[in-house]
């Protein structure tokens, strides 16, 4: 199979149509098609646009959702195409009888609001295929290019890593049987089991059959519900990245804004309760002395009345006390014979009533009035100014704060929580209908796993029953050679890929001695590497570009057991290593990998000396150049790729 040429239509930077001719002429040596290009310029649309004709939804993974697939069909349209409009064609041939045969196949779509249309065209030798529905295009495109194949033949540096890190996986696993034709046998022993099942009594028979029916129904349903949950985790990640959204909003504009006002709202209680407490003391003060500050020439006048009352009453005292006196002496008392009238009046004298009027009247007593008054003079009344100083200031202090309060939008930190408890809220239902698909899931694997063992039984006692019958006597006879067949052939075909893994590392790596042997389990094409001292060699030993060049390798050393002719499609092979593993690569690798090599990668790997050395295999060569400020890609055919680096 050859890949002819790709068309792309309004794909990620190729605005419009750009076509790119495949053709290769390896019978001259000339296997090579080199696209050259800056990161971002196009190179891994290049690359997905052909899984993507081919396997549609599949491209995105064996389980990816519907959903997941029109987003990213949707993010797949140019940004700047003038319509809304997608499509690719991809053309190709493949010997079918001894002849060549064309085929073309176009997948589109158009964008409709956030859903996707999309169409499959399939071409024949330039006709349609009129004995295919169309909805068995995607099936019959798949049988032509089987997808497990794809991933060993259309890569780039992150599967070479998957590679490298990850060759006991199911998914390579399965892909390595197909490649190498160990799928074939299985799927001739079930056929076999089959036909020994319909020579067999009718009873067992049935048993097989309705076993085989229910196992496919199992699987389709099973199949079904992994799809239904490949469509949930999409729907959780969504919803999961939809409440980190919501938190990192309550948090930058909701959560601080609600932090802030709480802080304003605490200042506001604060100052209420101090304007409270200022405020009880001014009216401590108003009930007591204060108000009399207010009146000081009063005050004053109160004062020195006072003061003339509390003298005017000490002096009539004292002259009563003397009147008194002098009567007594008067009443011959001998001792006081010595009191004159003189005396007396002298006495008199000294205490003068002058200024004491005795019909001034106060409204209580003058020492106690003239008490409280001297309080006015200890610095109460500038006590009673700073607080209202205080009261004042506190006063704007409250104003302003309010201001700050009504500047406050209130909805904004409860909608980003509100938001954020919804998307809580959805992200915990659809956890609860994973887990039930889930066990859903489970159950059904295991009615599977018992159905199998139930099959397994029924096989074996059909095997019973149908060794007196000649005919299920050969088909049971031909299952046993299958087995043996395919246990040598799995064998055989390990033998040959471990002896040409060993070339291809050697060849490729730069320690050509590095590794000795190899061992591969037939279970699960699980890898071990032993080196010329006969001892292991950990994969997490050998270094980044080792890593690289064993994937490499193995890649090749497949290619080279399986036989099958397919396109080689790399996407930036050298990112990982140095210039000796590169220029191994370009010698001895891409002009011998395939008849057909599609290279992709930077103008910045792609150095002189490599091109140099790459340059008489090279068939055709583009150069892709990206603009940044209109968001396309331009697409240069080069005539001499050692001259456009050079």
């Amino acid at each position: 199979m050859k890949f002819s040429e790709i068309t792309l239509e309004n794909i990620g930077l190729y605005v419009g149509k750009h076509s790119f001719n495949l053709e290769t002429t390896p019978a001259d040596g000339s296997n090579v098609v080199a696209i050259l290009g800056h990161n971002g310029g196009g190179k891994t649309t290049f690359l997905d646009a052909i899984r993507l004709a081919l396997y549609g939804r599949r491209a995105l993974g064996p389980r990816t959702a519907q959903s997941t697939y029109e987003d990213h069909l949707l993010r797949k349209i140019s940004a700047t195409a003038s319509s809304r409009d997608a499509a690719i064609t991809l053309s190709f041939e493949r010997v079918e009888n001894g002849q060549d045969v064309s085929y073309s196949v176009t997948r589109a779509w158009s964008a409709r609001g956030r859903s996707i249309v999309e169409s499959l065209d399939l071409v024949r030798e330039g006709q349609p295929i009129l004995d295919l529905d169309r909805t068995e295009y995607a099936q019959y495109v798949e049988e032509l290019v089987p997808f497990g194949l794809s991933q060993l033949f259309f890569f780039d540096g992150e599967k070479i890593q998957e590679i490298a890190d990850e060759d006991g996986s199911v998914g390579l696993r399965d892909a390595i049987r197909s490649l190498l034709g160990l799928d074939i046998i299985d799927q001739l022993h079930t056929d076999l089991t089959v036909y020994t099942s319909r020579r067999a009594d009718q009873d067992t028979s049935g048993n097989i059959e309705r076993l085989l029916a229910e196992r496919e129904t199992l699987q389709k349903e099973l199949a079904a519900q992994q799809d239904l949950r490949a469509e949930l985790q999409s729907k959780c990640d969504q919803a999961a990245r939809r409440v980190e959204r919501s938190e990192a909003a309550f948090r930058s504009e909701g959560g601080r804004h609600a932090r802030s006002r709480e802080e304003v709202l605490a200042r506001l209680r604060s100052a209420e309760e101090g304007q409270a407490e200022l405020s009880a003391q001014l009216k401590r003060g108003a009930n007591e002395l204060l108000p009399l500050s207010l009146a000081p020439v009063l005050v004053q006048k109160l004062h020195r009345k006072a003061s003339e009352v509390r003298r005017g009453n000490y002096s009539h005292a004292i002259k009563d006390f003397i009147d008194a006196f002098e009567k007594h002496c008067r009443t011959g008392r001998p001792t006081m014979g010595l009191w004159s009238d003189d005396h007396f009046d002298d006495l008199r004298s000294d205490v003068s009533t002058e200024g004491g009027e005795r019909n001034v009247h106060l409204w209580a007593e003058p020492d106690w009035i003239l008490q409280r008054l001297s309080q006015l003079s200890d610095g109460r009344q500038d006590l009673m100014a700073q607080l209202a100083v205080k009261l004042d200031r506190n006063r704007e202090l409250k104003a302003k704060l309010k201001r700050e309060l009504d500047g406050f939008d209130t909805g904004q930190a409860e909608q980003a929580l509100a938001e954020l408890k919804e998307a809580e809220r959805t992200l915990g239902g659809l956890e609860r209908d994973l887990h039930l698909r889930d066990e859903e899931i489970e159950r059904k694997m295991r009615e599977l796993d018992t159905l199998e063992r139930r099959f397994t039984h029924e096989e074996n006692a059909l095997k019973k029953l149908a060794q007196e019958e000649r005919g299920s006597d050969l088909a049971l006879r031909a299952q046993a050679a299958l087995s043996s067949f395919g246990s040598a052939l799995l064998n055989d075909r390990i033998h040959r890929l471990q002896t040409e893994f060993v070339y291809c590392f050697n060849r490729l790596s730069r320690k050509k001695s590095l590794v000795s042997n190899v061992e591969i389990d037939p279970s699960d094409f699980s890898v071990i590497l032993i080196g010329t001292d006969g001892v292991a060699i950990e994969k997490s030993s050998l270094s980044a570009g080792e890593r690289q060049i064993y994937a490499i390798s193995m890649l090749w050393a497949l290619g080279n057991t399986s036989g099958r002719q397919l396109p080689i499609v790399i996407d930036t092979p050298f990112s990982r290593l140095d210039q000796t593993h590169r220029l191994s690569i370009v010698r001895d690798y891409l002009p011998t990998a395939s008849s057909q090599v599609i290279l992709l990668c930077t103008d910045t790997e792609m150095t002189p000396p490599l091109a140099e050395c790459l340059t008489p295999h090279i068939a055709r060569t583009y150069k892709l150049e990206a603009t940044t400020e209109a968001r396309r890609t331009s697409i240069f055919s080069v005539s001499d790729l050692y001259e456009e680096l050079a």
